[in-house]
């Protein structure tokens, strides 16, 4: 009577490891483990003539490729990041001025692109770089600076007085020339009469 129960045990321990084994392979190529290498909030900034700059996030630390090219389905040129990160920062230089640049994402020998078509950046004209936009503000001021160097070069302001250097500002009188009076004048300590 023993005999019918040997076979079930072995059949429980060959299902039991079938189960494990199964299970490992399940969790190795679970889907979040890929969302985790996929490249998000893809942004190229710093636009120029010859260069240009491509940033993106990992929910793990990996190290891409960015394949790019100059159509659709030419990606040929390459620009590995040299190590690992959760936050990527790939700098494309030695490219031509007003081009378009098609570019996908290589990670771990997967491709990512936009949506099944590569993402996609021109680089500027002579023309656009030459006109360097100043960010204003609502009321077309220039936004504030958060330093201030102050140079102590040749300067044509005859001016003494921190009101009359405003009044003469780009006429003989500079900014820095201003500020430099104010300076001054909180760093003079105020008389006293005895």
């Amino acid at each position: 009577m023993r005999f019918p129960k040997t076979p079930a045990l072995i059949t429980g321990i060959v299902l039991a490891v079938i189960l494990l084994v199964g299970s490992f392979m399940v969790a190795q190529n679970l889907p979040g483990r890929a969302a985790d290498e996929e490249p998000r909030d893809v942004v190229v900034s710093d636009l120029t003539t010859n260069s240009a700059k491509i940033s993106f996030a990992t929910g793990s630390k990996t190290q891409g490729v960015v394949e790019y090219g100059l159509s659709l389905t030419t990606l040929n040129l390459l620009a590995p990041e040299s190590e690992s990160a959760t936050s990527h920062e790939v700098e494309l230089t030695l490219l031509s001025e007003s081009t378009t640049y098609y570019f996908q994402i290589s990670i771990g020998g997967k491709k990512y692109d936009n949506a099944g078509v590569p993402w996609t950046f021109s680089t500027k004209s002579p023309e656009e770089e030459s006109k360097r936009v100043i960010p204003t503000l609502p009321t077309g001021r220039p936004l504030p600076t958060s330093r201030v160097l102050i140079t102590d070069g040749p300067s044509s302001c005859t001016e003494s007085v921190c009101e009359k250097i405003k009044l003469k500002l780009g006429k003989g009188c500079t900014t820095q020339d201003y500020i430099r009076c104010i300076k001054k004048g909180a760093t003079q300590k105020p008389l006293t009469t005895p």
